[in-house]
């Protein structure tokens, strides 16, 4: 991790230099010196560039995909219901962005899942190792298949989530979000449950101790 924070350190000190050739080269020719290692001349940004994507852009990728896994993104998708991830991997996190009226199908065992930004967007997996996030989205529905140890739902309006029997020791964590339903299998069908949105806290003599809150007629 040290290793990458040293990178991207490095990074944005390329790309710093990077702004100064781009001013550079806006200038009239004449001067054809040299700028930060690289020498002036048609098109020294350019230049510049190509050394930045060759060299420590490529090594921040390559170690990216080694610490957070390959990446299986989908974005902007609309009005598409045969969205399908088949061949997966144990490292593979999976990324939904701004998907709208759609939904995907993950086999296998994938690392992660993060839905960010979607509406009306229905999700089904088999497999996850590490966590199902949810973020910033509306009206999602997730099934899952297999076995998942936690689901996180974070500013979301709206989420329905339809857990398998051997996903009924998932762990669902909430914030800033509403409307929010797990659904358990039972009897060959599935039995809802809400889940709180608001809360009690009181002080118990040693510690505060918070409950749901019951809805009042």
């Amino acid at each position: 991790m040290a290793d990458m924070q040293e990178l991207v350190q490095r990074l944005e000190r390329a790309v710093s230099r990077l702004e100064v050739l781009s001013a550079e080269s806006r200038r009239p020719p004449g001067d054809c010196g040299e700028v930060n290692g690289v020498i002036r001349g048609v098109a020294p940004s350019v230049e510049a560039f190509d050394k930045l994507m060759n060299g420590m852009v490529a090594e921040f990728l390559n170690n990216s995909r080694i610490l957070a896994g390959d990446v299986e993104t989908h974005e902007y998708q609309e009005d598409r219901n045969d969205l399908v991830i088949s061949e997966t991997e144990l490292k593979q996190v999976a990324y939904i962005f701004k998907c709208d009226k759609s939904t995907l199908q993950i086999k296998g065992k994938v690392n992660s899942i993060t839905i960010d930004n979607c509406k009306k967007f229905g999700l089904v997996f088999d497999n996850v190792v590490g966590i199902v996030e949810v973020i910033n989205s509306k009206d999602i529905q997730i099934q899952v298949m297999g076995r998942v140890p936690t689901i996180s739902i974070n500013k979301t309006e709206g989420c329905h989530i339809y857990l398998s029997e051997d996903a009924l020791d998932c762990e669902i964590v909430s914030a800033k979000s509403s409307e929010m339903n797990i659904l358990i299998p039972q009897d060959d069908d599935y039995r809802e449950f809400p889940v709180p949105e608001q809360f009690k806290t009181a002080w118990d003599g040693s510690k505060l101790v918070t409950e749901p809150a019951e809805i009042m007629a």
